[in-house]
């Protein structure tokens, strides 16, 4: 089987190309940075304001946080990522268990 055939058969399976990968990957790596900029914009807005800092946006923000440096560890195995990955995974719990106080 020559390279075009190998090329035609993937595309035909509906299994995502290198391109369509990597595009994939460094969607996820700019939300990875979007999604804790945007939780912590709405924080501050609300300090500013004088309202009370929700505990969900803050919850939000360490998972998807926790669950990057998690995956990163898994994949480097540097000790750094999974200390960071640890104090994110606390941060997430008590601001979970804040906000379920909040809403109980």
């Amino acid at each position: 089987m020559n390279r075009e055939e190998i090329l035609s058969k993937v595309k035909t399976n509906g299994e995502p190309d290198e391109m369509e990968l990597s595009v994939l990957i460094k969607s996820l790596g700019i939300s990875t940075i979007v999604i804790p900029i945007m939780c912590l914009i709405f924080i501050i807005i609300r300090l500013i304001a004088g309202k009370a800092v929700i505990d969900d946006l803050v919850a939000i923000t360490f998972a998807q946080l926790f669950v990057s440096e998690l995956y990163s560890y898994k994949k480097c195995k540097k000790k750094f990522k999974l200390i960071i990955s640890i104090v994110f995974l606390a941060i997430t719990l008590i601001e979970t268990i804040m906000f379920l106080n909040g809403v109980i």
